[in-house]
């Protein structure tokens, strides 16, 4: 027994030095193709957005919708995103809509609010937001899936709490926190999907609490020298002590 004993723990040792080895090679793979996707070749596309956001239950139930298209481009001139005549007379025409009833849903112009530059760059130039994230996060295993016919290998990572929000204050109500983020890359080491999840619950207080939870799933496309979020959808809840919240959300990129 005594003699049997070290040879399971070296066995062990380099067990556990062998999957290190192998992870850290995966990750390094990820990091450099994501390096060389970082690109500035010119990509365009149509971006179809879509949401539907629920506060509130019975009576004093809200619904909030959005939908809207743009076309969007991206050069070494910068970004650019454009409106059809037809959208640009509907976002005016839900405004006059608003001035008369401040609760009347705005689809057109809604959809249009959310559609700033920090929302659009990380769909045409997405490896820089995937690096940022993996950098925060810490590597739990890898797996291998059959994906449309191919197999990918899934990098699990776990995520911090500093990684969904920002402000410390709000981080020190927070009690309960689960993050995770999953990369499936290809032979190539290149992402060809990312799926995050989370869920919480905090308290402040004596008469405030809330629970939250949410998915976001992206697919990805290499375009010259890019990689390009080119579908992303995201279901999340939360309930809290005065509301309750339910949120879907579609982003589509056909590219041209």
């Amino acid at each position: 027994m005594n003699i049997l004993q070290p040879s399971k723990l070296a066995l062990l040792a380099l067990t556990f030095s062998f999957t290190q080895t192998v992870w850290a090679d995966i990750l390094t793979d990820l990091q450099q193709a994501l390096v060389k996707l970082d690109g500035s070749h010119p990509v365009s596309g149509v971006l179809k957005v879509s949401f539907s956001e629920s506060r509130g239950e019975g009576k004093d139930k809200k619904l909030k919708t959005g939908a809207i298209k743009s076309t969007l481009s991206e050069s070494m001139e910068g970004l650019d995103i454009r409106y059809s005549k037809d959208v640009l007379v509907q976002i005016a025409e839900e405004n006059r809509l608003k001035l008369a009833d401040e609760e009347v849903d705005t689809p057109a112009l809604n959809g249009a609010e959310i559609l700033s530059a920090s929302s659009l760059i990380p769909i045409l130039s997405s490896a820089q937001k995937i690096l940022d994230a993996i950098s925060k996060g810490k590597l739990r295993g890898e797996s291998k899936i059959e994906y449309f016919d191919q197999q990918v290998r899934v990098l699990d990572f776990e995520l911090p709490l500093d990684s969904f929000i920002d402000d410390k204050k709000t981080r020190g109500y927070v009690n309960k926190f689960k993050g995770s983020y999953k990369v499936l890359i290809n032979d190539q080491g290149v992402p060809v999907e990312t799926r995050l999840t989370y869920s919480g619950k905090g308290s402040a207080y004596l008469f405030f609490s809330m629970s939250a939870e949410s998915e976001i799933t992206s697919q990805f496309k290499v375009e010259g020298t890019r990689l390009v979020r080119i579908n992303k959808t995201v279901e999340s809840s939360s309930s809290s002590t005065f509301n309750d919240r339910t949120y879907s959300g579609s982003w589509t990129l056909a590219l041209h």
